[in-house]
């Protein structure tokens, strides 16, 4: 009775098994990992493409494969098969079965190590497989390449006959498989060798096994080593389930079946797809992903979804080092030309650094100057910017940024830089048309003169005839004796009296005047390192002076670029003292480093004094005499 109830109970459990095989078996299946965001926005991941039958799908192409981004439908750039190495982990279950021999003496286990070890010997040699050996005392060797492992399995012959079948070398495999792959996108595997094991409880404490390998991506193979009597029995049944979910197969051996080809166990694990796509986030945080596979013969299956972080940020562009003063002016070889003011464009270069570390192209880059577009690029290069200067008539200070948008629609606009403008006209009235038409002036001057020096030789030959009429007329004029004695009115001695006091009385000079050209004061130019320049002094010598670079209405030319046609005048008050007054220049007048108010300031001996970037000391030519310190003793109190 019990006996029957034992074959009813396998006969279930086998069909159990089946209808799970056949189930599993009618499901293709997409698996994605390793999703890489290093060249973000190009995105790249290695994905499985399993048919019904478990075998790897290859042959496909991009069009068949489309990447779900946060829900969001993306094409893919490229779809590559790829050969990649094996990690494989051989357990082995000792028990007696497997040290059966044949006539040959040959035991069951030495075949398979046989067919193993030149399974390993023949694998592509190209490709580094991470190959393992367990057992139920532990792993045998780790992580080794072929040689070695070859090796470490011809020489393993444990006593078989006195170790009782359990599943340790299987746990012990699932620990050395899951270790940290020593390649990117390389899949696992676990052949495990094992006897028949007779225990009621071997399904249950399978089951945490079987989840385990199936949430880590481990397939298991297992060669079923024992009498063919044991083939259908329960023990069989839950050995090929454990292959079947995981994802490998069975093979059963008494010791007189043909061994199958391990590499044909092996060939789909050894492919992959590499998928590469380009991201359209735009935001930080949490993003997830998947793909999903469409064919005629897959049908359309979606793949696993896999979480990733990602930090997005703006591309961040600023100029690279601006020219803040720039000096507009009639050219050298023209100062005249009241038409023409170079330069009439400044060339202004950018860099664009992205935080994120993620550089990426970039749709558009914008150059803005108080506020309104200037030069915009929307093709390479990105980076240079023309600025039309023709529009700026007169010195200012104007607001420069730059923005820059990426592919993803990110933009960003840097800092405003404050950029001054320095028009410089040129002189105008009468002597500056002089000035710039002094060749044709000369030259017609030159001509008018020939004309009438033609005019006069024209007339002098009828002036000849008359020229000894006025000879004679002005002999007559001159000749003492035909002119007529003029009446004295006055006593000849009184007019002689007069005569002479005229002659002795001195000339009258006003007391203390000065010659105008003599200068009470004066500003000596200061260089950069504090030491006086060596050049002349600007004297002052009318009791108002006009700086500026306007040679027509200025007193004093000051030439530099940051000088105003009519920067600062300097006038004498009735007290004798020097008032300083800016006239709305646009680099300003500054004494002691301190901007002179609006009425105002009246200058002392030695005083700083700033005309714009120009620095000079306020010398008098008669210095105050310095006033001695006062003393005051204070009484200490006792």
């Amino acid at each position: 009775m019990r006996k029957t109830f034992s074959i009813i109970f396998s006969l279930i459990l086998l069909l159990s098994v089946f209808s799970n095989v056949n189930a599993q078996q009618n499901t293709a299946t997409v698996t994605l990992y390793n999703v890489e965001t290093s060249a973000f926005p190009t995105m790249t991941g290695f994905v499985d493409v399993f048919d019904a039958q478990k075998f790897f799908a290859s042959g496909l192409t991009g069009e068949a494969v489309t990447v779900l981004e946060n829900g969001q439908t993306l094409p893919v750039d490229s779809l590559t098969e790829m050969m990649i190495p094996l990690q494989l982990t051989v357990a082995v279950n000792q028990g007696t079965p497997l040290d059966a021999r044949d006539a040959n003496g040959i035991s069951r286990f030495q075949r398979v190590a046989q067919v193993i070890a030149q399974w390993a010997q023949s694998r592509p040699a190209d490709l580094p497989d991470d190959l393992s050996l367990v057992s139920q005392a532990g792993p045998i060797i780790n992580h080794a390449p072929a040689a070695e492992f070859i090796t470490a399995i011809n020489g393993f012959n444990p006593d078989f006959r006195v170790a009782i079948p359990n599943l340790q070398s299987l746990v012990t495999a699932l620990d050395v498989v899951s270790a940290q792959t020593p390649r990117l996108g390389m899949k696992r595997a676990i052949l495990f060798i094992t006897p028949e094991m007779p225990d009621p409880a071997l399904a249950s404490v399978l089951e945490p096994i079987i989840q385990r390998a199936i949430q880590s991506n481990i397939r298991i193979f297992v060669w079923y080593v024992d009498a063919d009597t044991t083939f259908t029995n329960t023990s069989a049944a839950i050995f090929n389930n454990l292959a079947i979910q995981t994802g490998g197969t069975m093979f059963q051996y008494s010791g007189i079946e043909r061994f199958p080809d391990l590499e044909v166990y092996f060939a789909g694990l050894r492919r992959i797809y590499l998928l590469s796509y380009t991201s359209r986030l735009n935001s930080s945080g949490e993003h997830r992903m998947n793909v999903q596979v469409n064919t005629p013969s897959l049908g359309v299956v979606n793949s696993n979804e896999q979480v990733f972080n990602l930090n997005v940020q703006p591309p961040n562009p600023f100029p690279v080092s601006p020219n803040l003063q720039i000096t507009r002016q009639a050219p050298e070889d023209d100062p005249f030309n009241t038409e023409l003011l170079l330069p009439e464009t400044q060339e202004i270069e950018i860099i664009i650094e992205f935080p994120d570390g993620f550089s990426r192209p970039l749709t558009r880059t914008t150059l803005y100057v108080d506020g309104m577009i200037a030069d915009e690029n929307t093709t390479e290069p990105f980076d240079t910017f023309t600025w039309d200067l023709t529009q700026y008539s007169s010195s200012g200070q104007h607001q420069v940024m730059v923005e820059a948008v990426d592919t993803l629609g990110l933009s960003k606009t840097s800092l405003p830089i404050p950029i001054t403008v320095t028009v410089i006209k040129p002189p105008s009235g009468p002597v500056a048309f002089l000035a710039k038409y002094r060749t044709p002036l000369t030259f017609g001057a030159i001509i008018f003169a020939g004309l009438a020096l033609f005019a006069v030789l024209l007339s002098g030959r009828l002036r000849f005839l008359s020229l000894r009429a006025v000879q004679e007329e002005r002999r007559a004029e001159n000749d003492p004796l035909t002119q007529p004695i003029p009446l004295l009115k006055q006593e000849p001695e009184v007019a002689i009296e007069k005569s002479k006091k005229r002659k002795t009385k001195p000339k009258k000079t006003e007391a203390g005047s000065k010659s105008s050209k003599e200068a009470f004061a004066s500003f000596v130019k200061i260089n950069p390192d504090g030491q006086f320049a060596p050049v002349p002094p600007l004297p002052v010598n009318d009791s108002e002076i006009i700086f500026g670079t306007d040679p027509v209405q200025c007193t004093l030319i000051l030439d530099d670029a940051s000088i105003s046609s009519i920067h600062a005048r300097l006038r004498i008050t009735d007290d004798g003292g020097y008032l300083l007054l800016d006239n709305n220049s646009v680099g300003g007048t500054w004494v002691n480093y301190d901007a002179i108010p609006h009425e105002g300031y009246r200058l002392r001996h030695g005083d700083m004094v700033n005309f714009g970037q120009l620095t000079y000391r306020f010398m008098l030519k008669t210095p105050p005499i310095p006033s001695s310190p006062k003393i005051t003793v204070q009484p200490i109190d006792e």
